[in-house]
């Protein structure tokens, strides 16, 4: 499973429920309002 790398506490979480968690750098996505299950920019006019 894939999750942002600030966000420590949900990678927490997600481990103690022995999930194989992986903390990727996302802070570009996250910027333009994307995230890690579905990246996307929005374009204003």
């Amino acid at each position: 499973m894939l999750t942002s790398a600030s966000a420590p506490a949900t990678r927490a979480l997600l481990e103690a429920r022995g999930l194989r968690v992986v903390a990727v750098d996302i802070s570009e996505f996250q910027r333009l309002e994307g995230c890690v299950t579905r990246p996307s920019v929005r374009l204003r006019g």
